[in-house]
């Protein structure tokens, strides 16, 4: 609008000055058309004929228009409706005053008729008045063109600021993990439904590889689950027939745990892949999460006290009944997962909390404890598959413990928030209020 009001302006002043010429000239025809009228009567009927024709024309008066004044051989005034010392030959510029005291300027012509000296004035107020409607009619058209502009300028800033807010929730939705998400296209084909339609091919073929590469690895672990299985109970047997060889007992031992070990990986695995396919929704119903943070309590505190850990619950926030819809299998399961990861991951001595709450309508679970925490940079990736903090891998666990948490979270709708406790860390999933029962 600023680069258009400036070239609007430019041509405005162009037309302006165009218009004003015109006027001026026009002014300068008028003058001697009338100093002709003089002439012609002068030609006609001599100095007595260019006295009446000026006479005909009558006294000056408030507003006259029309300036006349006839002089002699000596200068001496022989008629006219207006009286000046000295007038330059030729057009010249003239400012006098009417009968009301204000000021008006006239455009005057002297010339001579034989002997006789003739002056001719046309008043500058049509001109100026025609200026001035010029000048009103660029500004009108200026602030109508600026009006309309600005207006239109901001409704469509407004429609497209509001289909860029709607691309950016859905490319939001598409980090989040949702691929299916498509970008809106409207029937304007322009540049934003070009590039939406881009964006969505792009998507396509992103979930087609992701789901290709979750099939592969769904595929892998369900093939390789039943080997695993038959292996594991050989190996069973093979440690009931060795008798009394400690050697071959031990080793024995030892690749039923690796096997043991493998075999709880693909059933991570599995599992996340059911849970993500979202095939565990039909088993939905009322969840206490206050009982069940109190049999997690149950279970698993021995575990803790054997890991030289203190397990306990912390007082409820809110009403002490708080029950949520979901599959209260899974809910146990990712409970299970955040307390054996706070108990895996922590010193001797720690302390682990449980307690469960709502605050403004929004459920939510809370596992905290006092070790060393998650790095902040470090947060964001916990929950991806395989991804551990002990880059040597030489500790417990398959990297799938949080995955499954996060699974279990998205399948119910919930977000979950890592905080910083100093020390310490508290693992909070919050629900979503719908859910409340």
């Amino acid at each position: 609008m600023a680069l258009f009001l400036v070239s609007l302006s430019g041509g405005n002043i162009v037309a302006y000055n165009m218009v004003a010429t015109y006027l001026y000239e026009r002014l300068d025809t008028h003058v001697m058309e009338r100093y002709r009228e003089i002439q012609s009567a002068y030609e006609a009927r001599g100095v007595e004929g260019a006295a009446a024709m000026i006479g005909s024309h009558g006294p000056a008066i408030n507003g006259q228009e029309t300036l006349y004044l006839l002089r002699g051989i000596e200068g001496e005034f022989l008629a006219g409706n207006f009286r000046v010392p000295s007038v330059p030959p030729g057009f010249s510029t003239f400012t006098g005053e009417n009968e009301g005291g204000s000021s008006t300027n006239y455009r005057l012509y002297r010339g001579t008729l034989g002997e006789e000296q003739l002056v001719v004035g046309v008043s500058y107020d049509d001109t100026n008045r025609l200026r001035r409607i010029a000048l009103v009619s660029f500004g009108w058209a200026t602030a109508i063109v600026l009006g309309t502009g600005l207006g239109g300028g901001a409704l469509l800033a407004f429609r497209t600021r509001r289909r860029i807010a709607i691309l950016s929730e859905t490319m939001k939705l598409v980090g989040a993990g949702q691929l299916q998400t498509r970008l809106p296209v409207s029937a304007r084909e322009d540049d934003l439904d070009v590039l939406a339609v881009e964006v969505n091919v792009a998507l396509e073929q992103l979930e087609t590889s992701v789901a290709a590469m979750k099939q592969v690895t769904t595929d892998i672990a369900h093939d390789l689950k039943t080997p695993i299985s038959r292996l594991y109970i050989t190996l069973e047997e093979a440690i009931d027939q060795a008798g009394t060889d400690a050697e071959a007992k031990t080793r024995l031992e030892t690749a039923l745990g690796e096997v043991l070990q493998i075999s709880s990986t693909f059933e991570a695995m599995l599992r996340i892949s059911q849970i993500e396919a979202g095939a565990r929704r039909g088993c939905f119903g009322p969840v206490r999460l206050d009982q069940l943070l109190e049999e997690m309590l149950e279970i698993h505190q021995p575990i803790a006290e054997e890991a030289g850990k203190q397990l306990s619950l912390l007082p409820r926030r809110g009403v002490p009944r708080i029950e949520i819809l979901g599959d209260q299998d899974l809910l146990r399961q990712m409970c299970a997962n955040l307390i054996a990861n706070a108990i895996r991951h922590t010193q001797q001595g720690a302390k682990i909390g449980l307690t469960c709450g709502h605050e403004q309508g929004w459920p939510f679970i809370i596992v905290a404890d006092n070790g060393p925490g998650i790095p902040e940079a470090e947060r964001a990736k916990v929950f991806k598959r395989f991804y551990r903090l002990e880059k040597s891998r030489t500790t417990e666990g398959t990297g799938l413990g949080l995955s499954l948490v996060k699974a279990v979270a998205d399948l119910h709708g919930a977000h979950i928030v890592l905080t910083e406790r100093s020390p310490g860390l508290a693992v909070r999933v919050v629900f979503p209020k719908c859910q409340q029962v």
